[in-house]
């Protein structure tokens, strides 16, 4: 069982990384579009389709990572009170919550893709990319999600309680 908790770490952290670098990757094609438009008055037919696409792919592939390294939003306004048991709970409920709505998010999301694809459904931009190409990343991603959400729940009782910050006002 450690080995499939650790292989979905890896998994998570894997496509985190992989997100980081699409990110930078992003930030390299957004400035040659900037430089060939502005400067030498030839803007690329390609440069805003793929630099969407990969702003899709790196977003939801990040969610496991973003899940593992607790970075998630949290109103922690009462739960920052609880005792030990109390914070345990609300973790559970919540990695709860996140798994039925990854199974409900890959179960409409596989349906949509199938229909994209079976149709032939294309975006309507210059590239006439295929819709698949950005709706995948979702599935995947909440596959990923779901699957990090599974791991911390089998791992949540043999680990401390979560800790809640609650920061005093000033």
């Amino acid at each position: 069982m450690s080995r499939l908790l650790a292989a979905c770490d890896g998994l998570s952290e894997f496509c985190g990384r992989l997100s980081a670098l699409m990110v930078i990757a992003v930030g390299f094609i957004l400035s040659y579009e900037v430089i060939l438009r502005y400067f030498f008055l030839a803007p690329t037919s390609w440069a805003q389709d793929i630099s969407l696409t990969m702003q899709v792919w790196f977003t939801y592939l990040a969610l496991g990572y973003v899940l593992r390294h607790r970075e998630m939003i949290r109103i922690a306004a009462v739960i920052g009170y609880l005792g030990p048991l109390g914070r345990k709970i609300a973790e559970g409920f919540a990695l709860v919550v996140i798994l039925v709505i990854c199974v409900l998010v890959v179960w409409l999301g596989s349906g949509i893709v199938e229909d994209s694809v079976a149709l032939g459904r294309r975006q309507p931009t210059i590239l006439e990319l295929p819709n698949w190409l950005s709706e995948l990343p979702v599935v995947i991603g909440f596959v990923l999600l779901g699957l990090q959400a599974l791991a911390d729940l089998i791992r949540l009782p043999f680990r401390p309680a979560p800790d809640f910050k609650v920061e005093e006002a000033v």
